[in-house]
């Protein structure tokens, strides 16, 4: 089994959606993180869901965590709101760059847990020959796949 064989064609999102619309799609459809990709589909970035929530939290908050315990609950309760009017785009201006994890539509299972262990990601982005984002492969995918056969 190859890398494109279990890449899903969900997880791609292009730079002009928003952050909001960005975070109800990993939720439904239960996704650790998402890729960023040009129109023509070559990867830009990833957008971990941990990278998500950081964008909902103030800045003060950032700045001083502690302060996160004197909000109150129902203010808390409303994190997704720090969200509205973001693009990608504007979270990946904002973002230290992050490793883009990609992989080869043709690498093996084996190759794709490597690449997964070394970048200590939960996903890459499966790249067809001309370099044009295929879809995405998680952990669960690679590990769910390996346990069939074993």
């Amino acid at each position: 089994m190859i890398a494109q064989d279990l890449a899903k064609p969900v997880g791609l999102v292009r730079t002009h959606e928003t952050v909001r619309d960005v975070a109800q799609r990993m939720v439904s459809e239960r996704l650790p993180g998402l890729a960023v990709v040009s129109d023509d589909l070559r990867p830009l970035a990833v957008l971990p869901a941990s990278q998500v929530l950081g964008l909902a939290v103030p800045i003060y908050i950032k700045d001083d965590p502690s302060l996160a315990r004197v909000v109150d609950e129902e203010s808390a309760d409303r994190l997704a709101e720090g969200l509205s009017g973001l693009t990608v785009q504007s979270a990946l201006d904002d973002a230290e760059p992050d490793l883009l994890g990609t992989v080869a539509h043709d690498a093996t299972l084996l190759e794709v847990a490597c690449a997964m262990s070394q970048m200590r990601v939960p996903f890459l982005v499966v790249a067809s020959p001309d370099g044009q984002a295929l879809g995405m492969i998680t952990a669960q995918d690679v590990l769910g796949a390996s346990l069939m056969r074993a």
